[in-house]
């Protein structure tokens, strides 16, 4: 099936997971989408297809028009959506492979399994969808560990610049350990280190993650 980028000029109302950085509204009289990065999320669509179960659907729209800092993933019965806006594409950060890392997450929200943000619910927790997208999703575009460590420090660079924080760093650690696991936004040490934890197929980081006993 031949992958469908839509480009949208409005806000998808429904249920809406975020990304782990929250809108920032910037002042963009132009966005520019640059090529590559929709022939990268064309890919990303096809090979995201593959992944699904059967009955699920997932479509990609670039909301080049919206200059919020963001993406999320929105579910609409069997339909699934991922939209990443404008003020994210813009970024100079936002390389081709830091582009799949993002919308790995977003798919990791999916088919990360648990922990799940909620009794029930079907969206994996920030920290999971973290680890899934290093652990299994990234390894379908067979990137060298160079490759995915510039990208997992570019992503990261942006969530610092929206945060006003001091970006985080693949030789640091966070050492802190949870007494339970965290169901919300763990910090960005801590989701570095959890992307490269996937990565290097590492447990699960104990700055979000604390397993049953």
């Amino acid at each position: 099936m031949k992958a469908a980028i839509l480009i949208f000029l409005f806000i998808i109302q429904g249920e809406a997971l975020a990304l782990c950085v929250p809108g920032l509204d910037l002042k963009v009289s132009e966005l520019d989408v640059k090529a590559e990065l929709e022939t990268v999320s064309e890919e990303f669509q096809t090979t995201a297809e593959t992944l699904l179960p059967s009955q699920l659907k997932l479509t990609l729209k670039l909301d080049v028009l919206n200059p919020r800092i963001n993406a999320e993933i929105v579910k609409a019965s069997d339909v699934f959506e991922i939209t990443v806006m404008g003020g994210m594409l813009s970024q100079p950060e936002l390389t081709p492979d830091a582009l799949i890392l993002l919308l790995c997450h977003e798919l990791g929200h999916l088919l990360g399994g648990d922990p799940k943000k909620s009794r029930g619910g079907w969206s994996s927790t920030e920290g999971q969808a973290d680890y899934f997208s290093s652990s299994e999703c990234v390894r379908h575009w067979r990137m060298s560990e160079d490759r995915f460590l510039y990208a997992a420090e570019n992503l990261t660079k942006i969530y610092a610049k929206v945060g006003s924080t001091t970006p985080p760093k693949v030789d640091s650690c966070d050492e802190r350990e949870v007494e339970r696991t965290n169901f919300g936004y763990p910090g960005l040490q801590c989701r570095l280190d959890t992307l490269v934890s996937g990565w290097r197929l590492s447990p699960r980081p104990a700055c979000w993650f604390k397993a049953d006993l």
